[in-house]
């Protein structure tokens, strides 16, 4: 059992994935067939031993708590410590409590919570960077450096470009940093911060006791590049398979290369010491139909394939009628696909009904979406 504590940061993102978190938050986009993307940053957590962990929510997030319920499926269901929900905190003090749009906004409003935290140790962590990685050994290298906090990068590729800034990294062979600042693209000398931090407990309220003195509101903007190279900050460079989720764009690009890739799925699920932990339905196999085709696809329990579904991820329950083409399509739960109709590039949400013999059709670089419960 680890001495460290977890804390998960669910839809500080959420308006980079609008079109995903209209009735949803970030952390319960369903991703992968079967799994939410609060499964990886949860899952990466138990597999180090850490059994206290809390969910830092702002709103919708009635799917994400009905997912997680008990937390017995990551055996989370304990006396002592387990998992927890923590809404924006509203006291006399802060009679108009706001939703949190910082990381250091929410740390700050659950101060007291923060110390009461018996674990020497704490990891943070956002649910838009999907990897399998061993934070049991992130936290062990953290202690061996003696660091006040640690935060995980991955190598920026030459071409990297994003529509929103994000953090970079310059640290030294041995892991110091000496840099850090924002931008939208590659830096030379530079890697990616992935929004895992691992940091000292003491430490974290000495930061939010800075904070609360002045004002601070962004961790990242206002304390970490403040003078880096002054502080016991240190890098880990996490050189394994990382799937940054942070626009429609993103999610959708992730999905069909995670269908396509078995290379790349067996980086994210094919860790038996890590596995990927998900609530459990029981639901029936795949009735595949006779003359039904299905070629580079994932495919969830208990759905029904009477048609040709290719470079695709078919979440629970979907049917795809007689005739149909489904290619290089993400189709969630409960999703039918009448008799006869053809879609490419496309993304529907929970329920969406296409009526026969339609013809849907975006783009690899624009992918169409259809809202939860339409019918087209």
């Amino acid at each position: 059992m680890s001495n460290a504590a977890g804390i998960i940061f669910s839809n500080l993102n959420d308006n980079t994935l609008s079109r995903l978190t209209t009735d949803r938050t970030v952390a319960a986009i369903p991703f992968g067939c079967r799994y939410r993307l609060v499964d990886f940053a949860l899952s990466n957590m138990v597999n180090a031993g850490i059994t206290a962990i809390s969910i830092i929510a702002n709103y919708n997030f009635r799917s994400l708590s009905e997912h997680i319920g008990s937390g017995k499926d990551w055996d989370l269901a304990r006396r002592e410590g387990g998992i927890q929900f923590i809404s924006p905190y509203q006291t006399a003090r802060t009679p108009n409590a706001a939703m949190y749009s910082h990381h250091l906004e929410a740390l700050k409003s659950m101060q007291e919570f923060i110390r009461e935290i018996k674990e020497e140790t704490v990891v943070m962590s956002d649910t838009d960077n999907l990897c399998n990685i061993d934070l049991a050994h992130v936290i062990e290298v953290h202690k061996e450096r003696n660091a006040d906090l640690t935060v995980v990068t991955t190598k920026c590729p030459a071409d990297f470009t994003s529509k929103t800034s994000v953090m970079l990294v310059d640290a030294d062979k041995k892991g110091k940093i000496k840099r850090i600042t924002k931008a939208n693209k590659h830096i030379a000398g530079f890697d990616r911060f992935i929004n895992i931090y691992v940091v000292r407990t003491a430490y974290l309220l000495t930061l939010l006791d800075e904070a609360l003195a002045n004002n601070y509101k962004s961790m990242s903007e206002d304390m970490l590049m403040n003078h880096p190279e002054q502080h016991n900050y240190y890098a880990y460079l996490y050189d394994g398979f990382v799937a940054p989720v942070s626009s429609f764009q993103d999610y959708y690009r992730h999905s069909i290369a995670l269908a396509t890739d078995e290379k790349l799925r067996a980086e994210l699920f094919g860790e038996r010491e890590r596995p990927i932990y998900t609530n459990v339905h029981n639901s029936p196999p795949v009735m595949y139909a006779d003359g039904s085709t299905v070629k580079n696809s994932m495919i969830a329990d208990g759905c029904t394939i009477e048609g040709t579904v290719e470079n695709s991820v078919l979440f629970r329950g979907v049917k795809v009628g007689r005739g149909a083409v489904v290619k290089n399509s993400v189709l969630f739960a409960g999703t039918v696909i009448g008799d006869g109709s053809m879609i490419d590039c496309v993304v529907t949400d929970k329920n969406v009904i296409v009526s026969p013999r339609s013809t849907l059709s975006g783009a690899p670089t624009l992918p169409f979406y259809i809202s939860k419960g339409r019918n087209v």
